[in-house]
């Protein structure tokens, strides 16, 4: 058995860990994850994955009775842990390891591998008492790490500083957040029409979180100053759009009055249908803009290889517009996948000049099987794991 850490939701939803979970349950290997909630339920081909009971946080609640269940499901996760002999530990994410590193205290022999794909910066979290005793925390069972995945050489940079993590730690593991190749045979089959489009249109998608972070002033920009002629957006929720929201109220104005706007909030159950769902598209847009937010400040401005939504679009084979951080602008000088955004060159600029044109679906189907296809790292840190 290898116990999952987190306290995070999403885990089946989070490619690199639904191929770590995959990989393991094919090699017979039982997947217990430790776990408050998820968001969906266990998907029917990991059949050799079950949860097990964990506190949903890591501070104590303040009834007297929330107290005792606290602490009965945190020495339930113990006494699980023990009783199946489980020696690997998964941890995810801040929360996650400084959960997997508090039951390390009372278990010897437990292997403890960090999976990150959050950073919280010291500088950016000084005013966030609770989320601050989190990270110093976090700092402190770094020290005895059996090995990290990381996305990629500049992540690593960052998470090695604010971690200090000694130059002497070698088991660094690059795993883009990229899913495995899907045989989309069993996928849900889109088409154009289901979307009110034609196949002539020329069509833009952008899809994830739909807030200023995530780029969409400068998508309400490009649609307001004029799309070119059979040219549309169409903007993918990964929540469902909420009226109360200012720019999902703004969208909705912009469609009402005519734009070339589509707007979608269906849930995919899993990749072969989010992959047949971007195929039926032309082009994708990735654009993060850092703020003040604990999760969108510095840990985006360097998002590199850990943006899910760059390695979608590249196993679709859709040729994207880029924001520009130093691992997008590296990779641009090498492979031809797209064009980056500048404040000379904003999305509307090049949705005008058509700057992806000359760029090849072959091309990003080739730099997702070099740079993006997580398969051989994933198989590299399970060895590594049982051996």
């Amino acid at each position: 058995m290898v116990g999952i850490v987190t306290l995070n939701s999403d885990t089946f939803t989070n490619p690199t860990l639904y191929s770590i979970i995959k990989v393991l349950n094919e090699r017979g290997i039982r997947v217990i994850l430790f776990c408050g909630f998820q968001q969906t339920p266990i998907p029917y081909e990991l059949n050799l994955t079950s949860y097990a009971d964990l506190p949903k946080g890591l501070f104590l609640p303040r009834r007297p009775d929330y107290i005792f269940k606290y602490i009965y499901l945190f020495w339930s996760a113990i006494k699980f842990i023990k009783k199946n002999k489980i020696k690997n530990l998964l941890a995810v994410d801040a929360f996650g390891l400084v959960m997997a590193g508090r039951i390390s205290t009372f278990l010897s022999n437990i292997k403890i591998h960090y999976c990150s794909f959050e950073i919280f910066f010291l500088d950016e979290i000084k005013q966030h008492t609770k989320i601050l005793k989190v990270k110093k925390k976090e700092i402190f069972y770094s020290r005895n790490l059996t090995s990290i995945i990381i996305q990629d050489a500049e992540r690593k940079k960052l998470l090695a500083t604010e971690n200090n993590i000694k130059p002497s730690f070698t088991n660094w593991f690059y795993v883009p957040v990229s899913p495995i190749i899907i045989n989309n045979s069993a996928a849900k089959k889109y088409q154009r029409s289901n979307f009110g489009l034609k196949d002539t249109d020329i069509v833009y998608v952008h899809s994830g979180s739909v807030s200023l972070w995530s780029g969409l002033d400068s998508i309400i920009n490009a649609i307001e100053e004029g799309l070119p002629e059979n040219t549309f957006i169409l903007i993918h929720n990964k929540n469902k759009f909420d009226r109360n929201d200012p720019i999902h109220t703004k969208l909705f104005e912009l469609r009402e009055n005519g734009a070339n706007l589509v707007l979608h909030d269906e849930l995919f159950e899993n990749y072969g249908d989010y992959n047949s769902f971007l195929q039926c598209f032309n082009y994708g847009i990735t654009i993060y803009r850092p703020d003040d937010g604990l999760f969108t400040g510095k840990n985006i401005s360097e998002i590199g290889l850990a943006s899910g939504k760059l390695s979608t679009y590249m196993l679709a084979g859709l040729p994207t517009l880029l924001s520009e951080c130093t691992t997008y602008r590296n990779l641009l000088m090498q492979y031809k996948i797209g064009a980056l955004i500048t404040q000379k060159k904003s999305l509307s600029y090049h949705i005008k000049s058509h700057s992806l044109k000359l760029v090849n679906k072959v091309d990003c189907l080739e730099f997702y099987e070099k740079v993006l296809n997580p398969s051989e790292q994933i198989t590299h840190f399970i060895t590594h794991l049982i051996k």
